[in-house]
């Protein structure tokens, strides 16, 4: 089933310095274009183009994008442009007995380790390969628990910053390379991402310095930092992170990891051509989704491509300490995909929605947005006719007020029904109806996703199959009107959900009806077969989520 919770990152408060670096002096800017450019970008290093020298990938540095990956030459989808065995990694705390801490494989037998009792492996050659690490980290990884719950600081986060202490210093050391080997990017590059620690709240930097201050006094001094040090690391790990998934479809990261590769060089876009995964081992991999033409850049999207675009880049702002430039974020708002994101269709031609300009990056800093800010009118995209602005927010406060009605329902009362009957609120689409939410407007995506779980939950699976597959046929017009990925694993999740609600329709029919039984699996069998199209793009041939699909298909063929 897919996970209908939202995991929000905390806000905040990034201080003048963001909000100075983010505002464009418009005099001072012309003033500086007249003078002769002598600032110089500083070189790559050599071993960063080594590293993904098999690949089809050109390493840039320019003052312009900074640094950044570019096609090498014309790529088709489904292309491997880098694969990188992290710094350092670790498995989630929910998932710490689960997953093997070395090849992340899901555990069928344990072994714990007996001293510190946090660290699991599936097998004595696991075990054996992590030994150099873990003799230098099992004291202070038994004491992250207890010093994140003292200091309110998360111990994944605690326990990361400790391994990868314990690999700078055995970067020190010489060590066997075995030959075909990904060996992990080595600690230096680390030190080469962008920690935000400036931007970082003080509060945060506060309760950091106490539980590395506690941590420190674990540690055996050979992998010991300064505590200013092991501050700035953990900045950078917030800033620079990426998460492991699954092998089984939970949808949901199991591990975290430093991969410096792929956070120095594959940057962010809101309408993205590449997609990283998760791999066996702590390794992370960039594919192409799309076709890429020669010297495009490679872009992946940190965040959900679904927001409209002031969500879109408040999260970015408050999370990544960047304002979105790409180039749909700097594309004419009535002319993107995003007016629909958070439109309200035009009472008089019915075509299109009235445009809510999006805000500025000193009003998104300030948590205010355009959509309450603008006193006047709101103007229709295609016949420009207005509205005042206070019909446009109607609309869109009702379904904000619906959908947290809803999911109070569910996550506070368990009530499954009443939670459906608010969200249907939102997802009943008029065909446009004047004054209306759009068909592609955000609530109603948000909304569809827990209202097709609340319907399984209620045991109405037809129901729940119809709205998945509205679910489906919403992200594949966004593909359609905004030109977004037609590919990703988001959607092949729901093709791989709506294949599982329809087995599970025909499992109930069996015995009964012969015909209609046959009529499910069939559909159910062409529901897989779209999943692993995709899957087959965005994680590759040889990835268990792929090979998980191959196996549901096998499955249902030999019940035809």
């Amino acid at each position: 089933m897919v996970n209908t919770e939202t995991y929000k990152i905390n806000p905040v408060d990034l201080g003048e310095k963001l909000d100075q670096s983010c505002n464009i002096d418009i005099k001072k800017k012309k003033k500086k274009s007249n003078k002769k450019k002598t600032a110089t970008v500083t070189p790559l290093p050599p071993y960063y183009e080594q590293a993904l020298a098999a690949y089809p990938v050109k390493l840039n540095n320019s003052k312009a994008k900074g640094r950044h990956a570019v096609a090498q030459t014309n790529l088709q989808e489904g292309i491997t442009l880098c694969q990188e065995q992290a710094t350092a990694f670790v498995v989630r705390l929910e998932y710490l007995d689960q997953q093997c801490h070395v090849c992340l494989s899901d555990l069928k037998q344990k072994m714990m380790c007996s001293d510190c009792k946090k660290v699991f492996y599936c097998s004595q050659d696991c075990l054996e390969k992590d030994n150099d690490l873990h003799v230098l980290v099992c004291g202070p990884i038994a004491q992250t628990e207890a010093i994140g719950q003292a200091t309110d600081v998360d111990a994944d986060l605690l326990r990361l910053m400790t391994i990868l202490m314990a690999r700078k210093y055995l970067d020190t050391q010489k060590q066997d390379n075995k030959e075909g080997v990904i060996q992990p990017t080595p600690y230096w590059c680390v030190e080469d991402l962008i920690s935000h620690r400036d931007n970082a709240e003080p509060a945060f930097i506060k309760v950091l310095t106490e539980a590395s201050q506690r941590l420190l006094m674990e540690m055996p001094k050979t992998i010991q930092f300064s505590v200013d040090e092991m501050v700035t690391l953990a900045c950078r790990i917030n800033s620079n992170a990426h998460g492991l998934g699954d092998n089984q479809s939970r949808n949901t990261d199991v591990a975290l990891g430093l991969f410096p590769l792929g956070a120095l060089f594959f940057n962010h876009g809101c309408n993205p051509n590449t997609a990283f995964i998760g791999l066996s081992n702590g390794q992370l991999a960039f594919r192409t989704i799309r076709p890429v033409s020669k010297d495009e850049e490679l872009i992946v999207s940190y965040i959900d491509i679904y927001s409209d675009r002031d969500e879109r880049r408040q999260e970015l702002l408050l999370s990544k300490h960047f304002w979105c430039k790409c180039k749909r974020c700097t594309s004419p708002i009535e002319k993107s995909v995003d007016r629909f994101l958070q439109g309200v269709v035009c009472t008089q031609c019915k075509d299109d929605v009235y445009v809510v300009p999006a805000t500025s990056v000193e009003h998104l800093l300030k948590g205010d947005r355009n959509l309450y800010l603008e006193q006047g009118s709101f103007k229709c995209a295609k016949c420009e006719s207005e509205i005042p602005c206070d019909q446009v927010r109607g609309p869109l406060e009702n379904a904000n007020k619906a959908y947290m009605l809803g999911m109070s329902a569910i996550r506070q009362e368990r009530n499954y029904r009443r939670g459906a009957e608010k969200l249907e609120q939102i997802t009943k689409c008029n065909n446009n109806r004047g004054g209306d939410l759009h068909a592609l407007n955000a609530f109603r995506l948000n909304s569809l996703i827990p209202l097709m779980n609340c319907k399984r939950h209620n045991s109405d699976l037809k129901g729940a199959i119809e709205v998945n597959k509205s679910i489906i046929a919403m992200m594949e017009q966004y593909a359609i009107e905004g030109t977004l990925p037609a590919n990703s694993s988001e959607i092949s999740d729901f093709w791989q959900n709506l294949g599982e609600l329809i087995s599970a329709m025909a499992n109930q029919t069996k015995g009964r009806s012969f015909v209609l039984e046959k009529k499910w699996l069939k559909e159910a069998r062409t529901a897989f077969s779209h999943a692993l199209k995709i899957r087959t793009v965005v994680f590759g041939e040889n990835h268990p989520k792929t090979k998980h699909i191959e196996k549901s298909i096998t499955a249902l063929t030999s019940l035809l």
